[in-house]
């Protein structure tokens, strides 16, 4: 409803911008060119190292499938952190590279976990054929193998636009104000001009572009709400691997654990220049002259309250949906397409949008609604909904039906069957999807940025706070903050990871 409420104000308005200081046009355009420059070299260091990680074994393979999944859940002002500090030792990026090079630290891993995953599953016959037939490994990579990952590619490229065209606290943090994108700008006209009728333009521009994305990942009958991680058999690394080695441990150092390390050492360094705790200190103030409504504390119990509300209600309604999907593709039950449609939608209808519709559609004497912070948790779960989906749908699809129809030959009911076999099975599933609804929104600043108020500010609010006010003080402040939420981010995603392997080793037995 919400959103259904930003189209009918979007439609009303003149698309020209109601506020000529900021035309749409120019934003959108923005927006499009940087969220397609930085897909394309997503794929292009992506797909070599999806063929590194999943096709071929070497210690440390597991780590590194897992590591490079850390940016893409931590939260983007932390993304933008890590691009400041890497800009340091240059004096600093230009605006645009700065947000090109965030956004493709962030999503790299979309592509390598998503191709990777169906790279994986083709026969090894195939490459063997091709050599056989006298093809190269270049040759059978591009004429054999890459026409089988055509749809994953369509698909990884799709989420990956669709994020990097909504990467509101990226964009926000290392734009300096001279730059927009569609979400942005949308919360520029909203918040700081008052000016709805033009948000609502911009938003229904982006949700436009969004339709438009998902249409394209659907070519081909291709299914963007899968995210599966399984490994399959592997060969050793090879001679004629070192190209494509080397890049795939290159862009992982320079993208993935050099920025991590820089924010996590930077956080131990004090102002003097020597290591200390005294950046971790500051956490029990409001910052350089009392710049916080709340304490680190109290935000962190914000952000907690929210988070457990959040990931209860993405499980619920993302693991019945998972479910449902699954059932109909086992029945060969129409109206798939339209059901992936709705279920995707919150990738791209994001976070500021959602936040202005629920401004507008809680306006008035419904006000006591988008003023509860109730409402920030519940939007937060709504683009958890669509992760959630992408982790357990292929668990679900990828049960083997023989036990469940034995179960049914022996009496059980459909629920007994759910309870004790299909979540059985899938439990690894579950447990990283609970992980990643979580740090959804744990990371989350667009919706509360636009719902939070006074003493409800999250920790990514409290971190905004720092990081755009002037001040060593408050930027120090804002290292801990980033310490401590990369540090909580990695240790639960190696987790999922370890746990997710070990259950792969036990059906292997």
């Amino acid at each position: 409803m919400p959103v259904v409420t930003v189209l009918n104000l979007g439609f009303g308005s003149h698309l020209t911008g109601s506020n000529q200081e900021m035309g749409i046009w120019p934003v959108l355009w923005f927006t499009i060119w940087q969220a397609l420059l930085s897909t394309l070299l997503c794929l292009v260091i992506g797909i070599p190292a999806a063929y590194i990680l999943y096709r071929r074994s070497f210690p440390g393979a597991n780590f590194l499938r897992s590591i490079i999944t850390v940016p893409f859940m931590l939260p983007s002002l932390i993304v933008a952190m890590m691009i400041i500090e890497m800009a340091r030792p240059f004096g600093g990026f230009n605006p645009v590279s700065a947000i090109i090079l965030a956004n493709v630290l962030s999503n790299f891993a979309v592509v390598v976990r998503t191709v990777g995953s169906q790279w994986a599953t083709i026969s090894p016959s195939l490459e063997e054929e091709a050599e056989l037939s006298g093809a190269g490994r270049i040759s059978t990579t591009f004429k054999v193998i890459l026409p089988h990952l055509a749809g994953a590619i369509r698909s990884s490229s799709a989420i990956i636009v669709l994020y990097c065209a909504s990467s509101y606290g990226i964009v926000l943090s290392l734009g300096g104000g001279q730059i927009n994108t569609l979400e942005t700008a949308l919360s520029i006209s909203v918040l700081q001009r008052l000016d709805l009728q033009h948000g609502a333009a911009l938003a229904l521009l982006q949700i436009i572009f969004t339709a438009t994305a998902y249409w394209v990942s659907r070519i081909g009958g291709t299914n963007p709400l899968s995210f599966d991680a399984q490994v399959g058999k592997s060969k050793p690394l090879d001679s004629r691997d070192l190209p494509a080695a080397v890049l795939t441990f290159l862009m992982i150092a320079f993208l993935v654990i050099l920025p991590l390390s820089l924010v996590l050492i930077r956080a131990f360094i004090s102002s003097d220049g020597s290591i200390s705790l005294a950046n971790f200190a500051l956490l029990d103030s409001r910052g350089y002259r009392d710049l916080l409504n709340v304490t680190f504390v109290q935000a962190a119990w914000n952000s907690s309250r929210n988070l457990v509300i959040s990931t209860f209600l993405a499980m619920l309604i993302g693991g019945i949906s998972s479910y449902l999907l699954a059932e109909r593709s086992r029945r060969k039950i129409r109206m798939g397409v339209l059901l992936d449609g709705l279920f995707l939608m919150p990738i791209g209808v994001s976070a500021v949008v959602l936040g202005l519709g629920y401004l507008i559609t809680f306006s008035g004497e419904f006000a006591v609604i988008s003023s509860s912070w109730l409402v920030v948790p519940i939007v937060q779960s709504v683009l958890a909904i669509p992760l959630v989906i992408r982790i357990l749908y292929p668990a679900f699809s990828s049960i083997d039906e023989a036990p469940r129809e034995q179960a049914r030959t022996d009496g059980a009911k459909q629920f007994q069957v759910f309870q004790y076999i299909d979540l059985a099975l899938i439990r690894p599933a579950v447990k990283t999807a609970i992980v990643f609804s979580a740090l959804v929104s744990l990371g989350e600043f667009g919706v509360a940025s636009l719902l939070s108020y006074g003493d409800q500010s999250t920790v990514p609010m409290l971190l905004y706070q720092l990081i755009a006010r002037p001040g060593n003080q408050n930027y120090e402040m804002a290292l801990a903050v980033a310490a401590l939420l990369t540090g909580i981010t990695t240790a639960l995603v190696l987790w999922v990871s370890k746990e997710t392997k070990t259950s792969q080793k036990k059906l292997q037995r």
